[in-house]
């Protein structure tokens, strides 16, 4: 009786350092599938939200499924409030904006992450000199 007992208790001590190391295991698993899982949703945004003009649209949603994404912009540069000759861009005004994307999976904030875009809006219509058009 007491060899079993002895054997048990060797065999719940080699046991325990396996059983430790099995659950960080898992741990880092979890935390590697959050992180990927991250990634690929800041790829899809970034895809999704490039076309958007931040002048015209400063802020907005989407749905994406089980995780949805909304986004804000803020003017860092003002857009230049003439017309530019010689710059390449005569018929726009042109502004810098800083977007904060937040995602939300499951109704709940998820995390979110700051990009910088350019916003544009085009003042002239076919005027070849840059005159602005009404």
């Amino acid at each position: 009786m007491i060899e079993a007992i002895v054997s048990m208790v060797i065999i719940g001590t080699a046991a325990l350092p396996i059983m430790l190391l099995i659950s960080q295991s898992l741990d880092q698993l979890t935390r590697v599938a959050e992180a990927n899982a991250r990634a690929a949703a800041i790829e899809s945004a970034l895809a999704i939200i490039d076309p958007v003009n931040p002048a015209l649209t400063p802020s907005g949603e989407i749905d994406m499924g089980d995780v949805s994404f909304t986004w804000d912009s803020e003017v860092l540069v003002p857009p230049n409030e003439t017309v530019q000759p010689g710059t390449g861009l005569v018929g726009f005004f042109v502004s810098f904006h800083s977007v904060e994307v937040e995602f939300i999976k499951e109704s709940l904030p998820w995390f979110s992450f700051s990009t910088r875009k350019v916003g544009y809006t085009k003042i002239q219509t076919g005027n070849p000199f840059g005159a602005i058009s009404q």
